[in-house]
């Protein structure tokens, strides 16, 4: 997924007045409350899967995929923010490719590594089911009923994700384009915003001829967690970057406000859910209680409170991404190898989620360090505008 910081301008600056959210807290949080939730999952006893809780902790557990709507939301604003700011303050900004290319030195390199070992470890015998891998290599597994949730369930969102890495990349250019014959700041401030308004009102659409018109089984994996279905959590997003790009800044009293509101509609908005194809309608909804508390602090220039750069969030932040994506793997693997608690009511979830989460973390402290600094290594290759580094440009072009 996306970095779990970004930046954005002081009104009236450039990159050097630059702002420093505190914004990897929230994908801590996300991914841990992603790793309890399947641990949660994975307790359900008996023929007809009955789950360890009832009542209304049931309903919150299961109203906890609103921490997956919280990662799409967060990957929209973070890639907007500095489209947006280079086209208010009339500048090129970075290539569409180069933030393609940003993003996928980020994601594949772990995605791909992954992919491959659980499903060389599930498919001993060629040809296996190649084309679950093709499928997951090329981040279409969304697409099929069948394989969306193979290899690793949690997947699934990387591949929503990497449709809108690559619509970003082919805006940029056509916004880039457009940008130039706008000479007031009220028309860039329009066409920075079209691109969001236009995935807000996909994704409604969408939500909305899926619940009315088509009726979906419980089992049409592919129409229940479409890209199209999810592009209102991208573009409300990317409308908060719009927000933070052009300058808008909140009082105290403002920000406090938003973010109780937001965190409660959350709250209620779980305790509410049906479990039918309205419950669809709920995830634009949290997006925009998600977004409504995420403005509390990115429509601020700081200081903010000293918990949200805390060492140890900050650090399970920045290895939510591989929380996240190496958590199931490990549950499956531990599950096979006897090491969790047997499934049962209650809160022995809690525990298993523990057992799950002190291997993960582990996987991916590992990871960070070696196959997504790969990654980082060959991004370092390019600089930000999209030439090739030179790195011996400090020797002058004469020896």
């Amino acid at each position: 997924m996306s970095t779990p910081t970004t930046t954005a301008p002081r009104q009236g600056t450039t990159a050097p007045g630059a702002v420093r959210y505190p914004l990897g807290w929230l994908r801590a949080l996300a991914a841990l409350s992603v790793v309890t939730f399947h641990a949660y999952q994975w307790n359900r006893t008996g023929p007809e899967g009955t789950w360890p809780l009832g009542g209304g902790l049931h309903q919150l557990m299961t109203g906890t995929d609103l921490f997956v709507d919280l990662f799409f939301v967060l990957s929209g604003f973070v890639l907007w923010v500095p489209v947006a700011r280079a086209v208010l303050d009339g500048a090129d900004g970075r290539p569409g490719w180069v933030v393609l290319v940003r993003r996928l030195a980020r994601l594949l390199p772990l995605y791909v590594t992954v992919v491959l070992v659980v499903w060389a470890a599930t498919n001993p015998s060629l040809p296996g089911h190649w084309q679950d891998l093709v499928l997951h290599l090329t981040f279409t597994h969304v697409y099929s009923d069948t394989y969306i949730f193979w290899t690793n369930g949690p997947a699934w969102s990387l591949a929503v994700e990497f449709h809108f890495y690559v619509l970003v990349a082919l805006a940029i250019p056509v916004v880039r384009r457009l940008a130039r014959r706008a000479h007031e700041r009220g028309q860039r401030l329009l066409l920075t915003s079209a691109l969001p308004a236009l995935l807000v009102a996909v994704g409604v659409g969408y939500t909305w001829w899926v619940t009315q018109v088509l009726h979906p089984d419980p089992t049409d994996w592919s129409v229940l967690f479409s890209p199209v279905g999810k592009a209102a959590d991208f573009g409300v997003g990317m409308l908060l970057a719009v927000a933070a790009a052009a300058g808008v800044r909140l009082r105290a009293g403002a920000r406090g406000l938003l973010a109780v509101a937001g965190v409660a509609a959350l709250v209620l908005l779980a305790a509410s859910r049906p479990h039918d194809v309205d419950g669809l309608w709920w995830h634009p909804a949290y997006a925009l209680a998600i977004t409504a508390a995420l403005a509390a602090i990115v429509l601020h220039d700081g200081p903010w409170p000293t918990w949200m750069s805390w060492g140890p969030l900050a650090w399970l932040g920045g290895l939510g991404y591989g929380i996240y994506l190496i958590h199931e793997p490990v549950m499956r693997l531990l599950g096979w190898l006897g090491l969790l608690p047997e499934p049962a009511a209650g809160l022995v979830f809690v525990v298993t989620a523990a057992v799950v989460a002190v291997p993960t973390v582990a996987l991916a402290w590992l990871s960070s360090r070696t196959v997504e600094a790969a990654g980082a290594d060959l991004l370092a290759l390019i600089e930000a505008d999209g030439r090739r580094r030179d790195y011996y440009a400090h020797l002058g072009r004469e020896v």
